[in-house]
């Protein structure tokens, strides 16, 4: 009966530790990469762990947890067309938006938050070399000021006092 009872526990605190060692996540994108003796498990707006293991696998090392994280794509920018000034930053009440040379075209700057909603929109119409955008109804903060012309698109980050 003390046989059964120990082998019992020894195989219960196997598949414990076994269960430890090896965490598995559901998630909807992922991977696992090996390059030498580095290894990088991953998901996709999930918990990130990168474990690193020593040659002989008596060492193991694991880190680190995804932050939520804004990301705006730009495909193409407006650097090739001109140089653009976004200013002060931090500001206070207004922001100006300085153009080396005047537009071309009507341009669209729509002012984000930190999660990415629009608070507002507004238009710079072309021959403008500059443009002040009021801010007085927005509280501080940081914001993301996004500048559209067709498939050109720059942001710039400012900060509101």
């Amino acid at each position: 009966m003390r046989r059964i009872g120990i082998i019992v526990f020894l195989t219960s605190l196997s598949f414990s530790m076994h269960a430890q060692l090896n965490q598995e996540v559901i998630a909807t994108s992922g991977g696992y990469n090996v390059n030498g003796n580095v290894s990088l498990s991953w998901t996709l707006g999930e918990t990130i762990i990168p474990t690193l293991h020593s040659q002989d696998g008596s060492l193991i090392l694991s880190h680190g947890f995804q932050q939520k994280l804004l990301v705006t794509a730009i495909e193409e920018t407006f650097s090739d067309l001109f140089k653009i000034k976004v200013f002060p930053n931090p500001a206070s009440d207004a922001i100006s938006i300085q153009f080396n040379s005047p537009v071309n075209d009507e341009i669209t700057v729509d002012i984000l938050d930190t999660q990415g909603k629009i608070l507002k929109t507004d238009k710079i119409e072309p021959a403008s070399v500059e443009k002040q955008m009021n801010l007085q109804d927005l509280p501080g903060g940081i914001y993301y000021f996004r500048l559209s012309r067709g498939k050109n698109r720059n942001v710039y980050k400012v900060v509101k006092l």
